[in-house]
């Protein structure tokens, strides 16, 4: 049995009883010796769980086969099997084998192990998680921006689409020529300029790149 300290212990129990009742012993139980061997032998268990080992294998044997006693015939009484207990003593106590206690041992050392696993589980849990949640928010709120810079931007398209559609209703011909002009400085940066007079007999041409680069204060670009 196990003791209260983690120890192992054999212990030989004595069990002493006398039928009181013949018909109940009879009739009330199929088996009241066997019931009677299994009460003793979970109350025995039970009480000397309560003990180290010490205790069990010494000084205390006297103070645990009272307690046992007193449980069993409690125990018996509601049973009503027509069965008396009239006494129980420790034969003998003493540690187990040494297989036994390899046996033990072992048990108790892969318990151990299994708690340090799943304490350094716990831990690296509660180290990574927070990592995580932080990454997690991170990624959330730069998608947000990203949303709402796309927003805006569709926004910002759409508002000048509807300008230019006013203007274009307005002055439809204006808007179309310098959509036109504003597209083709886009499309040819490097285009020169010129102005077309044909009312004229002669067609003349004016070159506008020594204006296009000088600004009213007459300093070049």
């Amino acid at each position: 049995m196990i003791t209260y300290d983690y120890n192992f212990v054999n212990v030989d129990f004595y069990v002493e009883y006398r039928v009181t009742d013949p018909i109940k012993f009879l009739f009330n139980s199929e088996d009241p010796v066997g019931i009677l061997k299994m009460l003793c032998q979970s109350y025995i268990r039970d009480t000397i769980g309560l003990y180290n080992v010490d205790t069990v294998i010494t000084t205390g044997k006297s103070e645990i086969q009272a307690a046992i006693k007193e449980k069993v015939m409690q125990r018996l009484e509601s049973e009503d099997i027509g069965l008396q207990l009239t006494n129980i003593r420790i034969q003998d106590a003493e540690p187990p084998t040494s297989e036994v206690q390899r046996a033990f041992t072992a048990v108790e050392t892969a318990k151990q192990s299994a708690d340090t696993t799943v304490n350094n589980a716990k831990k690296y849990a509660n180290e990574v998680i927070p990592a995580a949640a932080a990454d997690a928010d991170q990624i959330i709120k730069s998608a947000e921006a990203y949303k709402e810079s796309k927003i805006n931007e569709a926004s910002g398209q759409a508002a000048r689409f509807a300008e230019l559609y006013e203007e274009y209703q307005k002055y439809p011909l204006i808007t179309k020529q310098r959509l036109f002009y504003e597209a083709m400085e886009s499309i040819l940066p490097e285009m020169k300029l010129y102005i077309l007079d044909s009312d004229t007999g002669v067609q003349t041409a004016l070159p506008l790149e020594s204006f296009a680069n000088v600004n009213l204060g007459g300093e070049d670009k």
